[in-house]
């Protein structure tokens, strides 16, 4: 049986989300004073969270809303009143389709590739910019055309002297810090940057490899600090390719339990083998859903077994089509254990277990190395693909 979050503490994370939105808005206005008493009360309301205290939870809910109905200073009381009803009524309702019905999410990644399209980028001996229509047919197809030549010429600053960004969730992009404060922006995310657009070749450097990318096997290159940058200098020049946008049902698992075969989308807390820095908090990866509690499943390259029998789902019948040797529609079949990084082929699974598998298995690193998914992770199904505007638009199988 599928376990729910208490209507109350789903509720306090609404009211959470929605009063550090404001304090994020509305800092630059907030009296010190405000700011404070606001803040407190927040950190009062995650303690309550933790305690799962309903009501406390509901003494806190009264007294922020009135805190921050009266926080903003020369307006009306009236005119506050109103627009931070408003304000909060509109992230409530924004926050509650994405917390309950549906979420954006963009593929990181290539391990279930040709189904769904990571990020990915290639490097071109020349500026690929592209004329007019060459744009339109870009923005159509989400692709991005790099080519960045220092505007700066110093040293670049030894802690994180590259970081990574976003913009709503589109577009990631790269920002290069110099020690003097200069910033060059790349619209690149990092791993592709330093891969395949190879910044740190750019910058004569040897790049500094900082794990191991789960989703799809790959390592995770960063950059040192201290370089020397001249002006002039080309730092990255390719295309990026930013990947499958997909809305995740939510709704759905409310009323139902996942079921084999499907696309779907958890997190990664909980979950032994996929060590996440503590900084990032829990990551979100898409696979298909291999196997649900009670399975035993066998991996025989490249056939998928459950419970001693060949899998009959459309997903993993498409996956299967194909071997390592003779791929089809760009599928390779089920790699071996060995071939993704270590695990074993033969797995049973326990209550409240599922077991993830990337449809580009032989580049996607799954449940065998890192463990079964608990079913509280689990996010939801992805249901559609909405954007780009590629063969991948639409409904996802």
């Amino acid at each position: 049986m599928f376990f729910f979050t208490p209507r109350y503490l789903k509720q306090a994370k609404l009211l959470h989300k929605g009063v550090t939105r404001f304090i994020d808005y509305k800092r630059d206005l907030l009296p010190q004073a405000k700011l404070d008493e606001i803040t407190a009360l927040r950190s009062t309301l995650e303690d309550a969270m933790k305690a799962r205290d309903r009501e406390r939870i509901k003494t806190l809910n009264e007294q922020l809303n009135k805190v921050c109905e009266n926080a903003l200073p020369n307006a009306g009381t009236s005119e506050i009143s109103d627009n931070v009803e408003v304000f909060f009524v509109a992230i409530v309702i924004a926050l509650g389709i994405r917390g309950y019905i549906a979420q954006p999410f963009q593929i990181p990644t290539g391990s279930m590739q040709p189904t769904l399209n990571g990020i990915t980028a290639e490097a071109t001996a020349q500026d690929p910019s592209p004329g007019l229509i060459g744009w339109l047919g870009s923005f159509l197809t989400s692709t991005r055309y790099v080519n960045v030549v220092s505007d700066h010429e110093g040293r670049l600053r030894q802690r994180e002297p590259l970081t990574e960004h976003r913009f709503a969730i589109f577009m990631p992009y790269c920002i290069l810090h110099f020690e003097d404060g200069h910033e060059i922006t790349i619209g690149s995310p990092k791993t592709q940057l330093m891969n395949e657009l190879q910044l740190y070749s750019h910058l004569n450097a040897k790049p500094v490899l900082t794990g191991r990318d789960t989703p799809d096997r790959r390592y995770m290159a960063d950059l040192p600090g201290g370089l020397t940058v001249r002006k002039g200098q080309l730092l990255a020049r390719g295309i990026v390719h930013n990947g499958d946008h997909v809305l995740v049902d939510k709704l759905s698992y409310h009323f139902r339990t996942p079921t084999r075969g499907e696309v779907f989308v958890f997190t990664t807390n909980h979950i032994r083998g996929i060590n996440v820095p503590a900084e990032q908090g829990s990551q979100h990866y898409i696979k298909r859903l291999a196997g649900v509690p009670g399975d035993h499943l066998e991996v025989v390259a490249p056939r998928l077994l459950h419970n001693g029998q060949q899998a009959e789902e459309a997903g993993f019948k498409r996956v299967m089509q194909g071997s390592y040797e003779s791929p089809v529609d760009g599928y390779r079949g089920y790699a071996d254990a060995n071939s993704v990084g270590g695990g074993i082929n033969k797995i049973d699974l326990g209550e409240e277990q599922y077991f993830a598998m990337g449809d580009n298995s032989y580049n996607s690193s799954d449940s065998r190395v890192w463990g079964a998914v608990p079913e509280r992770n689990i996010v939801g199904t992805a249901l559609v693909c909405y954007w780009p505007l590629t063969k991948h638009w639409g409904w996802i199988r």
